[in-house]
């Protein structure tokens, strides 16, 4: 067992959710940040476990949406992306971070509309998502990027009123991600015009 697995471990028995299902554990995606947040402060988690938490938690979502259209990315690309999802007319790339943004995020984008990317993290700094760094990443081709409600209800208004190249949101809860994924899929395959 690793030191992640471990951590989820005690992170789902303290919720009660040990056999749940990936879909139920992610709709408790909130409460798990809150405890994962708890155990960080008592003893701070080492960067290179967090993130490995932090992909297993985004896996959980795609396993439960789009199980057999995702695939994880070979080590040589995962600069850009951890997951990609087969998509219309374009596949949509995950890109997964741990509690800072700092610049790891906005050079994982693709910078290509061919390639459009979801940042997905577990976002702690709120200082992170002014309006300007924000927009910044519409120029990465990130189509989305989900954070944790409580980190969301800290953004500015003007933040979250940025929208994306298809004029939805583009700061986005993170509880949301799984039914952003579901209401935009049709047989496994993402429609990137209506993300």
């Amino acid at each position: 067992m690793t030191e992640a697995d471990r951590i989820l471990s005690q992170v789902y028995s303290t919720l009660g959710i040990n056999t749940a299902s990936n879909e139920i554990k992610y709709g408790r995606i909130n409460q798990i940040v809150q405890v994962l947040a708890r155990i960080n402060l008592a003893s701070t988690i080492n960067p290179k476990t967090t993130g490995t938490i932090s992909e297993r938690l985004c896996e959980l979502a795609l396993v439960s949406t789009v199980p057999s259209t995702f695939k994880r990315i070979s080590d040589e690309w995962n600069w850009m992306a951890d997951f990609s999802i087969l998509g219309h007319p374009f596949n949509l790339l995950v890109s997964v971070k741990s509690f800072k943004a700092k610049e790891r995020l906005l050079v994982s984008g693709s910078g290509n509309n061919l390639s459009p990317t979801v940042g997905w993290g577990l976002f702690n700094d709120s200082d992170e998502w002014t309006p300007d760094r924000t927009k910044i990443y519409l120029f990465r081709s990130f189509i989305a990027i989900y954070m944790p409600s409580t980190l969301y209800s800290s953004v500015s208004r003007t933040s979250k009123a940025i929208n994306n190249i298809n004029a939805k949101p583009f700061l986005r809860k993170i509880d949301d991600f799984m039914v952003d994924i579901q209401s935009t899929t049709t047989n496994g395959i993402i429609d990137i015009t209506r993300f």
